[in-house]
């Protein structure tokens, strides 16, 4: 998972510079935070090992690191659905990581447990 890990916090480092934000290191705590609330979303059979979790997860890195970049951008709104300070107002579709990002991720719910990576 370290090289997962690695490569989710590249891309959203750099998705994040795209706006100009000014960040030296990605907070690893989201970094592992979304990969394992990716995990129990997907719900990978038992059967997965790590190194076949991580190499399922692999193709979703952008997804991830939007995952990430959602949960950064809460940071002083953890938990709210609506936050305003100064003259700025947000409002978000959840108050941790958007449905439609999850629902990019894939899903075992109802698959044969045969099913190989």
């Amino acid at each position: 998972m370290t090289e997962l890990a690695g490569a989710v916090t590249g891309k959203a480092l750099l998705y994040l510079r795209e706006t100009d934000e000014t960040i030296e290191r990605y907070p690893v705590s989201i970094v592992d935070f979304v990969i394992e609330y990716a995990i129990k979303q997907c719900h990978i059979p038992n059967h997965y090992s790590e190194s076949d979790t991580a190499r399922l997860l692999s193709n979703y890195v952008s997804t991830l690191a939007m995952m990430c970049n959602n949960v950064y951008s809460k940071i002083g709104a953890e938990g709210e659905t609506a936050h305003s300070e100064g003259n700025t107002s947000r409002t978000y579709d959840a108050a941790w990581i958007s449905p439609a990002l999850i629902s990019a991720l894939p899903n075992f719910v109802n698959t044969p447990s045969t099913i190989g990576v």
